[in-house]
């Protein structure tokens, strides 16, 4: 997942009370790059808590071009950092729907390719099931002084089975983090945690798409 994701900063928005506005957000593409899903066939388990179990370095194939990328992860403090293969490295505690609290050579924002964040998590998305709710609060500064704040909300919108490159198919919680100007989609396996993800600015369209191999 790219670190860019924590890099275009707004101000606040609405909290979970109004969790539904997720659906009414101006997000139309609806481009070749997303995993192939089917309803899932039976009930997935609750994931009881966020867990570091659930994140381990992986090989992804990218939906927009088909070229195979490793996003590498190790334990950092409480939580995970991620080295990806363009050089950007990104922080986070042990919960990946929770927005990133640090990242450095990421994105092309030139005042925003670096920062440290302070996250609070408002409302907890746990224990995982269809219809969970929570919500987040970052407060980030670049090098230089900015500072900014955004508000994330996110939402398990249902359940299905993602094919995956090798022929696993996996049953897979589909969860919606929108901040009113990214939409970051991750279909989660309570066995595996992340096996594809997708993210989508409102104006300008792809981000990044891809699904981890089996």
């Amino acid at each position: 997942m790219r670190a860019a994701l924590a890099l275009a900063l707004i101000a606040p928005i609405a909290a979970c009370a109004n969790i539904g506005a997720l659906d009414q957000l101006n997000f139309t593409s609806r481009d070749a790059a997303w995993p192939t899903t089917r309803a899932a066939e039976q009930p997935l388990p609750p994931v009881a808590n966020p867990s570091r179990r659930h994140l381990s370095s992986m090989e992804v194939v990218d939906l927009s071009n088909g070229a195979v990328r490793r996003l590498s992860v190790s334990t950092f403090g409480n939580g995970f950092r991620v080295r990806e293969s363009d050089g950007c490295v990104w922080t986070r505690d042990a919960d990946w729907f929770s927005p990133s609290d640090s990242w450095a050579n990421c994105g092309t924002s030139k005042n925003w390719r670096t920062a440290q964040a302070n996250v609070k998590r408002d409302a907890s998305i746990y224990p995982l099931q269809i219809g969970s709710t929570g919500a987040y609060t970052r407060v980030a500064t670049t090098p230089s002084g900015e500072r900014s704040t955004r508000q994330t909300r996110c939402q398990v919108t249902g359940a299905e089975t993602v094919e995956r490159p090798g022929g696993a198919a996996t049953p897979a919680y589909v969860v919606v983090c929108d901040d009113g100007r990214i939409r970051r989609t991750t279909w989660f396996s309570p066995s595996e945690g992340p096996v594809a993800y997708r993210e989508e600015h409102r104006r300008r369209g792809l981000r990044d798409a891809w699904v981890k191999k089996s």
